[in-house]
């Protein structure tokens, strides 16, 4: 029903070139396996999509989160599961690929509600996160990966051997540059920009 192309990390980014399908049979799908959404699994990616923008991709691996989720979806990203998953379902690969094929998209059920919570709110929510360009500062960055995993302001000032208040104003200043006003929404930028690589989401 429809061409598909699976790799892995460790291959060559882009495969051959997939010839036309048969008219009415859908379109084209890349399978793209890994253990975590990593920057060369990124990269992969958005070289693929560069050169096949038509193709639709499903990624197999072993741990994803919202945040990996928002910094592949520009890449043709319709279709995501678990390596779990195929081990309960051995036919489950075979169904996600034709359902992308025929333009559907899949997500695994936990991360799906995640996804529907996080776009559920206000349409002004759903506006691009923060400035194109900025780069976050090698502390702020820190911040950021830290409340990626799950840290709070206290946490964080444990762990980056800091006051409360100092990490409180240290976030406030980085919303002001970066034009958000959560720390969430810091985290979902630095993962649109390829700047989170730690696969501690489940």
């Amino acid at each position: 029903m429809n061409s598909t192309t699976a790799f892995t990390r460790s291959e060559a980014p882009i495969p051959p070139t997939p010839s036309s399908p048969a008219r009415g049979l859908g379109k084209h799908v890349a399978v793209f396996t890994g253990e975590v959404v990593d920057r060369a699994l990124h990269d992969a990616l958005r070289t693929h999509y560069a050169v096949y923008p038509d193709v639709a991709v499903v990624l197999v691996l072993d741990r994803i989160g919202v945040h990996d989720l928002i910094a592949t979806a520009p890449y043709g990203v319709c279709g995501v599961l678990r390596t779990g998953e195929l081990t309960e379902r051995p036919g489950l690969l075979t169904t996600v690929k034709t359902t992308v094929a025929q333009g559907g998209y899949r997500l695994p059920a936990r991360l799906g509600a995640s996804v529907r919570g996080a776009v559920a709110g206000p349409p002004h929510t759903q506006r691009p996160i923060g400035q194109p360009g900025v780069l976050l500062r090698p502390f702020e960055l820190d911040l950021v990966s830290l409340a990626a995993q799950g840290r709070t302001s206290k946490g964080s000032a444990q762990q980056l051997d800091k006051s409360p208040e100092y990490i409180k104003t240290a976030r406030r200043r980085l919303y002001q540059r970066l034009g958000v006003t959560t720390i969430t929404a810091c985290v979902g930028y630095a993962a649109r920009e390829g700047l989170l690589w730690n696969g501690e989401a489940s």
